[in-house]
């Protein structure tokens, strides 16, 4: 996830453990970066994700915005995606990103981009089968990203969205070619699955 509006601070030994869960690099621990407030996604909401998704991610090209860590498409890589955009304005999860994928041998597989996530969505020059966000939950200013979400997203392609309780994802896809197919929830966390309207 994205670090806009907050301060790198060292989180010490409160630095989650992350992992890729399945696939080729299973079990391979992932560096967290060292943001203050940085959450990774619950590995029990990561893998209902992928089990709903399935083999919609062979073979699928990736965004991972606001991608922290880079946990979400490290992990459709390992379940055999063909390729990732990792995308965070924040210098820290940048590095982090970047040892990630030299660690998991995804380097030929990926490209990191250090930027705005809506910025990158307005100029992105690839299309995507699957696009991740995990921004912060307390961030729900995300109108102008999502209005411009289905022009990169492909046919038959789906968006993963994580947040908190207090986003009104309805209300941030009026007007768009977007509907809400799936909703979970994981104690204060949850994931929306969004798609094009009418398939």
């Amino acid at each position: 996830m994205s670090s806009r509006k907050r301060k790198n601070k060292n989180i010490g030994d409160r630095k989650p453990e992350i992992r890729i869960t399945t696939g080729m690099v299973k079990n391979k621990r992932l560096k967290a970066p060292e943001i203050e407030n940085f959450r990774a996604v619950q590995e029990v909401a990561k893998s209902s994700v992928f089990s709903i998704l399935g083999e919609k991610v062979l073979g699928a090209v990736c965004l991972d915005l606001f991608s922290g860590s880079g946990n979400m498409g490290l992990e459709a890589l390992s379940r055999g995606a063909e390729w990732c955009d990792f995308v965070d304005e924040n210098y820290l999860a940048g590095e982090s990103i970047r040892e990630n994928i030299a660690n998991c041998g995804f380097t030929e597989k990926s490209e990191v981009e250090r930027k705005e996530s809506a910025k990158f969505v307005v100029n992105a020059h690839r299309t995507y089968d699957i696009i991740f966000l995990d921004p912060f939950y307390e961030d729900t200013s995300h109108k102008y990203l999502v209005s411009n979400l289905a022009g990169i997203l492909n046919e038959g392609g789906v968006v993963i969205f994580f947040h908190g309780e207090n986003l009104d994802l309805e209300n941030l896809i009026q007007d768009t070619d977007l509907s809400i197919v799936d909703e979970r929830r994981f104690g204060k966390s949850f994931f929306t699955i969004l798609t094009f309207k009418n398939t």
